[in-house]
């Protein structure tokens, strides 16, 4: 009798269906095919466009159209494609007018045990590197991923994988120093890993990351090998899996994300650079609560590469939180705020000469969302961003305000 009496929840493992239930999400079919629109418009003010710390004015404003197109094969395999494009305008700083695109490629095939996939997604975009060097460039970035998914009984998931992704900026980097910049910013990455989850509870997971990394640059010194591993928990509503991702629902009582703390050793190629062997993290969970109240609680630690010469890369450090309020069943207000620190191995050329390096940065944001439809949002916002440092160059405040108009079914 115990051979013969499985629980439901471990009759219910079938990973290549839960890929193709997000496939056949479509918002119509055409064919084989399972298509879904989206669209974006947003205009508004931004006090300090460039992120300089005498700050130039400026209106701008974003047009993105969308388009996805799923297709299952049968009910072992799929192809999943997504394309946008988009056109970024600045009335002032013309130079950073521009069309961009989004492009990601997935397939994958599989059974209830397994899933094999591989994504692909490019991006030629105007960004904003890091929250160090902030200024708006064009960019381009790659990121590949092929990963076997496998669920050895109903209790445990185990996924393994490769990652390639690379960074390049294009232009928009003024100065002298641009080529100096640019080289230390612009790398490549190699990424092996190993993520491991157990169910705890109906709603509870135990999860644990391992990876190795190959950072390549395009200033040659910084090259580096890197590896660590995180551990924590992840949570999910409804009594969903919590080894799998979850939609968060509209109202109602729960608890959904992540948290994850573990540790990076990074042991540059040059033995002249400085290491890092320390702590990294990340938490991002939602409580769930009343009729549409939502709590969320960001935080997260790791490294980044920097612009400075000996400072080959800083510690960013960053918590923020987010309550939205539920006026009414389609109107939402939600403030929030967002504080980092970003902190240096070694001494460098401050205000006052040579010495530690501070780089505080915090942002308070007010939002208005109004759900016109099912699948139409309107909202507004603001932004305010107060950044402190002995370097000047990184000092400055910066306002946004501005509104959003979106439609993603």
């Amino acid at each position: 009798m115990l051979l013969a009496a499985p629980s439901g929840e471990a009759q219910s493992v079938d990973l290549i269906e839960r890929e193709l239930f997000g496939v056949r999400q479509g918002f119509f079919r055409l064919g084989p095919a399972y298509v879904t629109p989206s669209f974006l418009l947003s205009t508004g003010y931004d006090s300090n466009a460039l992120s300089t710390p005498v700050a130039e004015s400026d209106v701008n404003a974003r047009l993105g159209p969308g388009i996805r197109l799923a297709m299952p094969l049968g009910s072992a395999a799929f192809v999943d494609v997504y394309q946008e494009v988009d056109y970024v305008y600045y009335r002032e700083q013309t130079e950073l007018r521009r069309w961009f695109d989004v492009t990601r490629v997935g397939a994958g095939f599989g059974g209830r045990r397994f899933v094999f996939k591989v994504t692909d997604e490019f991006r030629d975009e105007t960004g904003r590197p890091t929250s160090e060097f902030d200024f708006p460039v064009e960019q381009r970035s790659n990121q590949l991923e092929g990963s076997l998914e496998l669920a050895l009984g109903w209790r445990h998931l185990l996924r393994f994988g490769y990652g390639r992704s690379f960074f390049e900026i294009q232009e928009g980097v003024q100065g002298n120093d641009a080529p100096a910049i640019e080289s230390r910013l612009n790398r490549d990455q190699d990424r092996a890993f190993l993520d491991f989850g157990r169910r705890l509870t109906a709603k509870t997971s135990a999860v644990a990351e391992g990876f190795f990394e190959t950072l390549r640059f395009g200033d040659t010194s910084r090259d580096a090998d890197s590896y660590g591993a995180r551990f924590g928990f992840e949570f999910s509503p409804a009594g969903g899996n919590p080894l799998t991702a979850t939609g968060i629902p509209l109202a109602g009582s729960f608890l959904n994300g992540r948290f994850l703390l573990g540790f990076r050793s990074v042991e540059p190629d040059d033995p002249t650079q400085v290491d890092y062997t320390g702590l990294i993290g990340s938490v991002d969970v939602t409580f769930g609560f009343g009729e549409g109240q939502r709590l969320q609680v960001l935080y997260s630690r790791d490294i980044e590469p920097s612009i400075f010469d000996d400072n080959w890369y800083f510690i960013e450090n960053r918590v923020g939180a987010a309550f939205t309020v539920q006026i009414t069943q389609r109107f939402s207000v939600t403030p929030g705020f967002s504080i980092g620190q970003n902190r240096y191995p070694l001494p460098g050329e401050t205000e006052d000469g040579l010495e530690e390096i501070f780089d505080d940065h915090r942002t308070f944001r007010l939002a208005f969302d109004v759900r016109v439809t099912e699948r139409w949002t309107v909202g507004v916002a603001s932004d305010y961003l107060d950044r402190e440092s002995n370097v000047r160059a990184f000092t400055k405040d910066r306002l946004q305000v501005g509104f959003t108009m979106s439609y993603r079914p």
